[in-house]
């Protein structure tokens, strides 16, 4: 049996924040869980690190947008590693064996046919890689992104375009026999009405971005990059692709479900691969009820978290509090109440009490159990009825309904220990003491084949303390085992003084943050009129500017070429850094900084009124 699941590779022009570490945990749970019912497991993951968006951003950075991908893919492996992500593989789109596939790929798709040249004219959202529906709002004669609402920008430009046309009825018929292709159900629907309102063909090379793959029989076109990324999914597999494919499950986030269940399975009837099984949609995690975004600036850091409350509580939040296919909004608070509840209260409580018990009164060896009461047979028989409901809830990837239904279990042994009192028996009855741990035990022991996948070290640290057989499943758990005790799994949080801590801290930042005017007037900020604008040799983002300063004129390197001509900078006046130390820039003395704003990655220059001369001071 085996099973390959992906997540969407992660753009590289900004860290991982909380949402991307939502994805990639439901793909480790995923992996995890099937691995333990005995499945061959392959989990892809990786980066996106092609097209405008990137080009923008290194850009705005002053870097090569290969440079910002090598910054910035670290970040991402060491996310992973802190949240005990387990994949098999982590895909770069700039890695030399994907990019001569994805360019192999389209040659062969032109050649069946299934590839045109034209010329598209439209408006263009740089930000999320897509071009703006027609009925889009239209602020000021400017159309405005659906999804991150940004302002496009009308380009027109020589494409290469896709048949997507030709997939309408194709398209319809497979989703016809496969209901569940698309999870959640109502996402099915959203893709259903998207094709059946008719499909346009699909615009796949830029002329306008320099940024990625070339097409090898037209170099002047770069392979569009969703085009480019999707195929990873292929590319990724390497030298297991007949062993894998098709992918029995892609993960992704629902902006992006018409990329995943309308182009990508085109993309591969054209091919004639075999379709992918199931695309799982989830919904975002929302900050003050926003999408979570390095474009809107309001993403959450999960090392945070993990630092203060660990791996497996993030991971077990991630999943418990919102099911799957809905949006779920974030507080420090909701979370603190979840942990506390569910994870200090219940299951910490049980393992802690427990474990202490049987070695204070066995020194860790159960002796032998008395027969089983009907209260004890009620706890078995309880497990045996709630165990298929949790696993179907697993196999269908409804994870917060599955740990409702194991928490609500747990609760019950909480209650069971109430009612039974094993520290009253002790070790005067050992008999009825021994039943009773016995049957907390295996309770935990059958529960670690849904807690491992979602918080593998705890999972890992109460199969060690109950020395727990390999088989999850109640009756695989007898008395024979030594027991250890296991304290401190989940210590509970006050929230009152958590907020009050992180109220110390944040004003401890703020206070860093001040500066004295002392420290202000160190700085030397003048006017200065620009004489000339040069092009840097060798460097298409750069501009060599002379700048008259009153009393002398200066050299600046400055990386504005992207956004402004020679024209519209010759005689502006400006505000100027002086007391820089000179810096080399591609091989340029650059004697000090102009200043600018900087809107969504682009600069603005700030600009200085006529009557100012050169050389005024700036207080």
């Amino acid at each position: 049996m085996k099973f390959y699941l992906t997540t969407p590779i992660y753009y590289v022009n900004g860290k991982p924040h909380l949402g991307h570490a939502y994805t990639t945990v439901i793909g480790d749970v995923i992996a995890r869980f099937k691995k333990i019912k005995g499945y061959d497991v392959f989990y892809l993951t990786g980066t996106d690190e092609h097209g405008g968006k990137i080009e923008k951003a290194a850009r705005s950075m002053g870097k090569s947008p290969r440079e910002l991908a090598d910054e910035m893919v670290p970040h991402f492996k060491n996310l992973w590693k802190a949240l005990n992500i387990e994949y098999d593989f982590f895909i770069r789109t700039t890695m030399d064996f994907h990019e001569k596939r994805v360019a192999e790929i389209f040659e062969e798709l032109k050649r069946k046919g299934h590839i045109y040249k034209g010329s598209y004219s439209g408006w263009y959202c740089y930000n999320c890689e897509a071009y703006i529906p027609d009925d889009a709002e239209e602020v000021d004669g400017v159309k405005i992104c659906p999804d991150c609402g940004g302002k496009g920008e009308f380009i027109t430009e020589e494409n290469y375009f896709f048949r997507l046309s030709a997939f309408r009825r194709p398209l319809l018929d497979f989703y016809k026999r496969n209901p569940d292709f698309v999870k959640p159900p109502f996402m099915m629907n959203k893709v259903v009405s998207f094709v059946e309102q008719g499909l346009r063909d699909l615009s796949i090379t830029r002329t306008t971005i320099n940024w990625g793959i070339r097409v090898p029989s037209d170099p002047k076109h770069v392979i569009y990059v969703w085009f480019d990324a999707l195929f990873n999914y292929v590319t990724g597999l390497r030298d297991k692709f007949d062993k894998y494919w098709p992918a029995d499950l892609h993960i992704i986030g629902k902006d992006i479900i018409i990329f995943h269940a309308v182009y990508w399975p085109a993309f591969l009837m054209a091919l004639g691969y075999p379709l992918p099984r199931t695309v799982l949609s989830h919904g975002w995690w929302l900050v003050d009820r926003r999408k979570m975004s390095k474009h809107l600036g309001n993403v959450l850091d999960p090392h945070i978290l993990i630092e203060n409350f660990g791996s497996d509580a993030v991971r077990y939040f991630l999943l418990r509090e919102t099911p799957i296919g809905q949006d779920g909004n974030f507080s420090h608070e909701g979370f603190i109440e979840r942990y506390n509840a569910d994870l200090a209260n219940e299951l910490g409580n049980i393992v802690s009490r427990t474990t202490a018990m049987a070695v204070k009164y066995f020194s860790g060896n159960l002796p032998a159990p008395s027969p089983a009461l009907e209260t004890d047979r009620r706890m078995e028989n309880r497990w045996k009825e709630v165990e298929p409901e949790i696993e179907r809830a697993f196999e269908n990837y409804e994870f917060s309904k599955g740990l409702s239904l194991l928490w609500n279990y747990l609760r019950g042994i909480n209650k069971y220990l109430v009612e039974t009192e094993p520290w009253r028996s002790g070790v005067k009855s050992p008999g009825r003491t021994s039943r009773i741990l016995l049957t907390c035990f295996k309770a935990l022991h059958a529960s670690l084949k849904f807690i491992i996948p979602v918080m593998p070290e705890a999972g890992g640290k109460i199969k060690r303390a109950l020395s727990s057989p390999g088989e999850f499943s109640w009756d695989a758990y007898d008395e024979k085992r030594k027991i250890e005790r296991l304290d401190g799994l989940f210590p509970r949080v006050d929230k009152a003084e958590f907020f009050k801590e992180e109220k110390d801290m944040e004003e401890k930042r703020e206070e860093k943050t001040y500066v004295t005017i002392e420290d202000f007037f160190k700085m030397g900020l003048k006017v200065g009129k620009i004489l000339e604008v040069k092009p840097a040799p060798n460097a298409d983002k750069l501009y060599l500017l002379k700048v008259d300063m009153g009393d002398h004129e200066r050299n600046l390197v400055a990386g504005l070429r992207q956004y402004y001509t020679p024209e519209e900078l010759l005689g502006k006046k400006i505000v100027v850094v002086t007391n820089l130390k000179p810096a080399r820039i591609r091989g340029h003395e650059s004697q000090g900084m102009l200043l600018a704003a900087d809107v969504d990655g682009k600069p603005y220059l700030l600009v200085v009124p006529e009557e100012v001369p050169p050389g005024a001071i700036v207080r």
